[in-house]
């Protein structure tokens, strides 16, 4: 009975250590590492932060709706718990045209799962909605 009981607790913590990715240990670092890596153009980590089989994600230079931006973050989350690692996240976006000195701002949404410890985003929910592009007003040219 020693022997087995000394084999057993030899075994303990001899598994593999689950390690969990920092950029995806909450909804909302989930939900910055796609805002990211979308204002990047970088494809791959867009799809790192969706469920395994995402394909309809936009490609690399496709942030389809927003101008280049000089700064773009994300506030104001809230969260509404759908079940045991699934939950609804809102949002705002905010962001900086290259070269305007106003932010402008719209809220989105995402279903969020839990797997393995980690959140990726399941779906979108909804369209986001932009307030209309303004261009800045034309600049001058020196002669």
């Amino acid at each position: 009975m020693c022997l087995l009981a000394l084999a057993v607790v030899s075994l303990l913590g001899q598994g593999e250590r689950s390690r969990v990715d920092p950029r995806f240990r909450s909804p909302s670092a989930t939900l910055r590492t796609y805002w990211k890596a979308m204002r990047e153009g970088d494809v791959n980590g867009a799809w790192e932060c969706m469920v395994e089989g995402r394909h309809d994600l936009p490609r690399p230079g496709m942030l389809w709706f927003l101008p280049p931006t000089d700064e773009l973050t994300l506030a104001a989350f809230r969260s509404l718990p759908v079940s045991s690692g699934r939950m609804l996240v809102s949002y705002e976006v905010r962001y900086r045209p290259r070269g305007a000195g106003e932010v402008y701002r719209f809220r989105s949404a995402d279903e969020m799962v839990r797997m393995r410890g980690e959140w990726r985003i399941a779906r979108p929910i909804g369209n986001a909605r932009m307030p209309e592009w303004q261009p800045s007003p034309p600049r001058t040219v020196d002669s």
